[in-house]
């Protein structure tokens, strides 16, 4: 069956991505390439490429590099996981100290806390060097958590998130980032698509304009 193109452009994006990262200019810049009503579905990235694949989706913005065929997945955006905190913290938290912090964090088998533990792993750092860990569903959940909690408190809260999730609260000191023996938690985000999508050209022209962004 020939790919059709569909009265809206569809967009799938994972929730730090589609809450944080496209609002704005790349959005903006998605509209004026396929001029069309966009949809935008937030979702988990396992669930963004089977809609891909599934033609459900036109475009999606996820967070892991995927190997198929039937896929184009264009690298994107660089990314930086950090600990952040309503208390200023030092630039770097030594293991022996981490008794003094209680961990907000995404929930296990998901892609940041996949990440965050490949590096909490080569820092030899295990959850029971934290006074408490709390997994959360999602990114907006643990922002809002550092966001209302008390910076006085004897166990000061410190979350992991995306870097690009808290521009806005490091600007302007809402939030104050820290890190484990100075070690980045790096990661990268990616657009993907289908080879024989109707939309191929378009979102072609969409990876080289959002790519510098």
């Amino acid at each position: 069956m020939p790919a059709i193109k569909n009265e809206k452009f569809r967009i799938g994006a994972s929730h730090t991505i589609g809450t944080c990262v496209l609002p704005g200019e790349i959005i903006t810049k998605v509209h004026q390439e396929v001029n069309r009503r966009i949809t935008l579905n937030i979702s988990a990235c396992n669930e963004i490429v089977k809609a891909v694949k599934a033609r459900k989706i036109d475009m999606g913005f996820i967070e892991l590099k995927i190997e198929d065929n039937a896929l184009n997945c264009t690298p994107w955006m660089d990314d930086e996981l950090v600990f952040c905190s309503k208390k200023q913290l030092p630039a770097a938290l030594a293991k022996e100290e981490l008794k003094q912090y209680r961990l907000l964090c995404a929930k296990v088998e998901s892609i940041d806390r996949d990440v965050l533990d490949v590096v909490l792993l080569k820092q030899d750092v295990y959850r029971d060097d934290f006074n408490a860990i709390q997994e959360l569903d999602n990114p907006t959940a643990i922002i809002q958590s550092i966001k209302f909690s008390n910076p006085h408190a004897s166990v000061t809260p410190i979350g992991v998130v995306s870097k690009r999730a808290i521009e806005y609260e490091l600007k302007y000191n809402h939030f104050y980032v820290t890190s484990i023996n100075h070690a980045k938690i790096l990661k990268k985000f990616y657009i993907v698509y289908r080879n024989d999508s109707a939309y191929a050209n378009e979102i072609s022209r969409i990876c080289k304009k959002v790519h510098s962004h």
